[in-house]
């Protein structure tokens, strides 16, 4: 079984605003990511957020989403992943996903590609690269939720991508929006001009 969990609970400081329910094409932001996370073959996914984004709950439990609330999120990133980690059971889990709810550009289908190069049950983290620079979404092996039980601060897998090198495998993703999150109004604007683009493209 491998499960995604969505980290949502960010607070926006260099955005200025609450980014993830901005429209975007026609869905809004976060729903992009949950789209993809639907439609790819994870066998639960949970969306973890702050308790007072009551709206994103509602959008989450539309997209058949678990909500993971965590009133800790000033802390930083770390403790998003272990509210979600909490509720995997190592038994029954061969994988996780860390996915980054401001990353509407990703798809099921680089989910499912990831998914095709993991081996469970070797310790790997399998980590989507784009011409060598490394992406997101990050797979790892249930091996590691002890490991990122134990970090804190606003840090997330890389910690252990760095500290591990020699269990991270590559898989190489023809695809540069593996790259790309929205942190600013510009980035935000690159994504309303990426949808466009692909709408005229099916048109044509």
């Amino acid at each position: 079984m491998i499960y995604g969990i969505i980290l949502a609970a960010g607070e926006g400081k260099r955005m200025g605003k609450v980014k993830l329910t901005l429209p975007l094409g026609d869905k809004q932001l976060i729903e992009w990511v949950l789209q993809a996370a639907k439609l790819a073959p994870l066998d639960k996914y949970f969306l973890v957020l702050r308790p007072e984004d009551k709206e994103m709950i509602k959008i989450g439990e539309s997209w058949g989403a678990e909500i993971v609330l965590n009133p800790d999120f000033r802390k930083g990133m770390s403790t998003s992943i272990k509210k979600a980690l909490l509720k995997i059971d190592i038994q029954e889990v061969e994988g996780f996903f860390l996915i980054l709810g401001d990353q509407p550009l990703i798809t099921s289908k680089v989910i499912n590609q990831l998914i095709k190069s993991f081996s469970p049950g070797k310790a790997e983290i399998v980590v989507p690269y784009f011409k060598d620079k490394r992406g997101n979404p990050v797979l790892f092996d249930i091996y590691w939720k002890d490991e990122l039980m134990a970090v804190t601060g606003d840090v997330g897998g890389r910690v252990l991508i760095k500290a591990h090198p020699e269990k991270v495998k590559r898989v190489n993703i023809p695809d540069e929006t593996i790259l790309f999150d929205i942190d600013q109004e510009e980035d935000y604007l690159k994504a309303q001009r990426y949808l466009k683009l692909l709408d005229n493209r099916r048109e044509n």
